[in-house]
């Protein structure tokens, strides 16, 4: 029988592989998450700080900066990094146990 787009996927469709999920032990995991937690809420403090500066630089420049834009999208994606870990999403750490993100 053939598949067609309308076809209800098997129980278990859409969650992570078996290699990713459920790797780390729970102890550990929940320390890294509790860790990551207080960094988060760091970071937001500093995103907060990094679209304050560039308001007042476009108020007065009336372009961006582009190393506060450089800054803001790479600290953007290391805040995804760190939301994908706190959910499961991923077992794969975000900095400082892996490169800095690229904005």
């Amino acid at each position: 029988m053939a598949s067609d787009a309308t076809t209800v996927p098997e129980s278990g469709a859409g969650r992570a592989p078996e290699s990713e999920a459920g790797k780390t032990p729970f102890w550990p995991r929940a320390a890294f998450m509790v860790a990551f937690a207080v960094l988060f809420a760091i970071a937001e403090t500093v995103m907060l700080l990094v679209a304050v500066l560039q308001a007042l630089w476009l108020a007065f420049a009336k372009a961006p900066n582009p190393r506060i834009k450089a800054f803001g999208a790479s600290l953007a994606a290391w805040l995804a990094q760190a939301g994908r870990f706190q959910a499961c999403a991923t077992e794969e750490k975000p900095f400082p146990w892996a490169d800095w993100p690229k904005g």
